[in-house]
């Protein structure tokens, strides 16, 4: 199955670009690579893996999952490779894969960074303001996907949303703000 993985490329200041894609599970995991760096990677929640620069295909995790790779323009010349680990199939993780407890199908109606009411007892999972899908607290502070803003704690379900809110955390936490999953 060939899955539309829309790689988008933005052009940064300083010889720099962000790359990111629609995963089929709905996140849109990122990466900030500035030229001459090595491959870096970003993960999603379904377990899909994307990497970005030079030979990115051998910075991802060495599994008998399903690879892709793309060759792209760098904006500064020059060509740039995207690869993708990808353990889905269609829009559902394959038979054994943990999907991390992420609810892909819920409301996102509620408000942003507040966690989820388990009667009283102390939050187990927490709304992502970037794309307002339900994380699970333990795995986001193990993966380090916790930010601190105003004295309130925010977690999130890829490096992608983290980064995205560390660049402009009022936007994400204005009550007009729509989640962009």
């Amino acid at each position: 199955m060939n899955l539309n993985l829309n790689l988008q490329i933005a052009p940064r200041p300083n010889d720099s670009l962000m790359a990111s894609y629609s995963c089929p599970c709905g996140c849109n995991p990122r990466v900030s690579y500035a030229r001459g760096s090595e491959a870096l990677t970003d993960d999603c929640c379904c377990g899909n893996v994307f990497a970005v620069g030079p030979n990115a295909s051998a910075a991802l995790p060495a599994s008998s999952d399903r690879r892709e790779e793309v060759a792209f323009d760098a904006p500064w010349g020059g060509q740039l490779e995207a690869a993708w680990k990808l353990v889905m199939t269609g829009s559902e993780p394959e038979a054994g894969d943990d999907d991390h407890g992420h609810d892909h199908g819920h409301d996102h109606g509620h408000d942003h960074g507040d966690h989820h009411d388990n009667g009283g007892a102390k939050p187990t999972s927490a709304t992502d303001p970037v794309c307002g899908m339900t994380v699970e607290i333990v795995t986001a502070t193990f993966r380090d996907l916790v930010a601190e803003h105003l004295g309130k704690t925010f977690y999130f379900c890829g490096k992608g949303c983290k980064l995205e809110f560390g660049d402009d955390p009022g936007r994400f936490l204005d009550p007009s703000y729509t989640p962009s999953m």
